[in-house]
């Protein structure tokens, strides 16, 4: 593996940056520290060439499983973890897989949603018309767009069989989000530097998935500015934050590869059980998931 010092301009501060590129399939992968506080986890998937499906994840009482164990039950070649979860495992926010509904948002909170080719996708903030608890006929249920202006339409989001919640949305139309508070965050959520997971587009296709450490001694994790100037400074026209802290895993080919903080003892990492995961499979591979 060769291994590259240079200078990498984040917008937030000066770093010198030790990268492991490799690629592997339709997707790469890059791991950059500062060799102190700063490790971020890269992995650049082309949609032209790999598969992107979120799965859920299954049990009897509580619906959570490790983004690894996810990863191996279906044979993806990468995985990383979802949007925000409850402790039963409900999805605390919107989440739609394959054209069926497993969670609706109970506030203005962003979303990414993508067709089946990966190829069409949206980023933005929304609600729905229904939740799941006082709808019976779930095909009435609506993405309805909520950001000001709206940039997209409660009709382009029912052409996509996929949506996985977020908050907040870090870039929306090439310019990076300051303004948080339609999403009625936490200000600590925002503000302290936390383990965080993210997902971001770019203007020819390539989705971004970004995972960075933290809560540890020498790993700070990032606040959720610097978050968003570095999915832009990665080329993101489209950028959200998925769910974070001990949530944030990134499996490589069979292995979780940052450094997860979590309370489960898995293959020497500690890891956490989520409710759901987005997993990654080479374009050749038919995979029928449900």
């Amino acid at each position: 593996m060769i291994i590259k010092p240079m200078f990498i301009k984040l917008t937030f501060v000066f770093l010198l940056i030790t990268m492991h590129p490799f690629t592997l399939s339709g997707y790469s992968y890059e791991y950059l520290s500062d060799g102190n506080e700063i490790s971020i986890h890269i992995l650049v998937v082309d949609p032209q060439e790999d598969v992107i499906i979120p799965v859920r994840a299954s049990g009897e009482k509580i619906m959570r499983e490790t983004v690894l164990t996810l990863a191996k039950r279906y044979g993806a070649t990468a995985a990383v973890n979802g949007g925000f979860w409850k402790p039963d495992g409900t999805p605390a926010g919107i989440l739609k897989i394959d054209g069926q509904w497993y969670g609706t948002p109970f506030k203005p909170r962003g979303a990414i949603g993508w067709a089946l080719d990966g190829q069409h996708v949206l980023i933005d903030r929304v609600l729905t018309n229904y939740s799941l608890q006082e709808c019976e006929d779930f095909s009435q249920i609506e993405v309805i767009p909520v950001s000001d202006p709206p940039h997209t339409s409660s009709e382009d989001w029912k052409e996509l069989e996929h949506i996985v919640g977020g908050t907040p949305v870090l870039v929306s139309y090439g310019t990076i989000i300051e303004d948080y508070a339609p999403e009625q965050t936490r200000e600590s959520f925002l503000t302290k530097k936390h383990p965080r997971t993210a997902v971001g587009i770019r203007e020819n296709g390539e989705w971004v998935f970004v995972v960075v450490d933290g809560r540890f001694e020498d790993l700070g994790g990032m606040t959720m500015t610097e978050l968003a100037e570095l999915m832009f400074e990665l080329g993101c026209i489209e950028a959200l934050n998925l769910d974070g802290g001990s949530s944030s895993t990134l499996v490589i080919e069979g292995t979780v590869v940052n450094r997860p903080c979590g309370e489960i003892q898995e293959e020497g990492k500690l890891v956490t059980a989520v409710s759901d995961a987005i997993l990654i499979f080479p374009l050749i591979v038919c995979t029928d998931i449900k």
